[in-house]
């Protein structure tokens, strides 16, 4: 029961977190669209105070932020992917104008000006099959590096080589700066967020994984895990014997007690197959309304036997169906060893059936083995 709530709790953790690591990626996203606006708010600023040339310059840089930021975002969806390619394309434009317009020739006249910004572009040209080719994230985290690569290389250049030292353009740049930290903060967080909603999303998979296999009454293990173990072993070529039990009694205690009686009885008796000692000779299930299943992995007789005599032990003591009430439940029970009976897991349970309902209409009662 303990474990069962321990599950269900754990679920309920999982949802919530999942819930605000949902919400806390979307305030980021958000954040990150306010920090690409108030750059481009900076940069439009900074543009009106200098001439057409500067303005060529920054305008470059200002598409290139804007690309920069767009290329970790390309495949959250289609809106994004165009975005990132509108981007690529206003980036080559302000490059062309700062190495062909007129205007510009008064920064292309400084030396090595023109033959850096060349290179730059070519770097940046090479990346149009990669642009309008993003297919997985692996491309997305190479052209983010290549892009963060020129952009820096970018910004070196410039604030090297085209410094205004002025308390405008100083005060400009700190606000530069700190978008720019912010912008990298925000994507990791967002990445951050995004590996742990992944992590969230595996660890309630598995969760719900356990619930499916683990019987809603007794909170023991139930068929389909029974399923599993032992194609598992079968896998394996690991020697077990399959134990079906079948219980005898049960169907008075529901017609004299009531139903609540009946299943109050499968979870004593379910806990009593689970109990620590026990738990070390076999694995039990529950495979149906009044049906148990148990896999003993011992390689002997002598150990095998001692396995199916602890189990049948826990039919000794009388059930407590209803406080002071107590009822006698014995089980009929049915073998089947792999891989000496049978080597598939429907063989073996067609051969334990048979032998526990032989066991059933022959005796009716199946009591401890001496």
């Amino acid at each position: 029961m303990t474990n069962k709530n321990n599950i269900t709790s754990f679920t309920s953790l999982l949802k919530r977190s999942k819930a605000l690591l949902i919400v806390l990626s979307v305030i980021l996203i958000l954040a990150n669209f306010y920090v690409l606006s108030e750059t481009r708010k900076l940069t439009r600023a900074f543009s009106e105070q200098q001439n057409q040339a500067t303005w060529s310059l920054f305008q470059l840089t200002k598409e290139f932020s804007s690309l920069v930021v767009l290329t970790p975002l390309s495949l959250t969806d289609q809106q994004f992917l165009k975005k990132t390619e509108l981007a690529y394309e206003l980036t080559w434009s302000r490059f062309d104008l700062l190495l062909h317009a007129e205007e510009a020739n008064h920064f292309m006249k400084i030396e090595g000006t023109r033959l850096f910004f060349s290179k730059l572009f070519v770097r940046f040209t090479q990346l149009e099959p990669l642009v309008f080719q993003l297919n997985d994230q692996d491309q997305v985290n190479r052209l983010n590096r290549e892009v963060n690569a020129i952009y820096k290389d970018l910004l070196g250049y410039v604030n090297i080589n085209f410094r205004i030292n002025n308390p405008f353009y100083l005060k400009r740049t700190e606000q530069a700066k700190l978008l720019d930290q912010t912008q990298i903060a925000l994507m990791l967080l967002l990445f951050a967020c995004a590996a742990l909603v992944g992590y969230v999303l595996h660890l309630e998979s598995k969760a719900n994984k356990q619930l499916a296999m683990t019987d809603a009454l007794t909170h023991i293990p139930n068929r389909l895990a029974m399923a599993q173990h032992t194609q598992q072993l079968i896998e394996e070529r690991t020697d077990f014997t399959l134990c079906l039990l079948d219980l005898n009694g049960f169907k008075q205690i529901n017609d004299r007690y009531g139903h609540q009686a009946g299943d109050h009885a499968l979870q004593q008796l379910a806990s009593r197959f689970t109990n620590d000692s026990n738990r070390l000779l076999f694995t039990a299930y529950r495979i149906g309304g009044d049906e148990f299943a148990l896999i003993l992995r011992q390689h002997s007789s002598e150990q095998l036997e001692h396995a199916l005599n602890c189990a049948l032990d826990c039919f000794t003591d009388k059930i407590e169906v209803e406080r002071g009430i107590l009822h006698a439940l014995s089980a009929s029970v049915g073998l089947a060893s792999y891989p000496s009976q049978a080597d598939t897991y429907s063989e073996l349970i067609k051969i334990a059936d048979r032998n526990m309902y032989q066991m059933k209409f022959a005796t009716r009662t199946h009591t401890r083995q001496t």
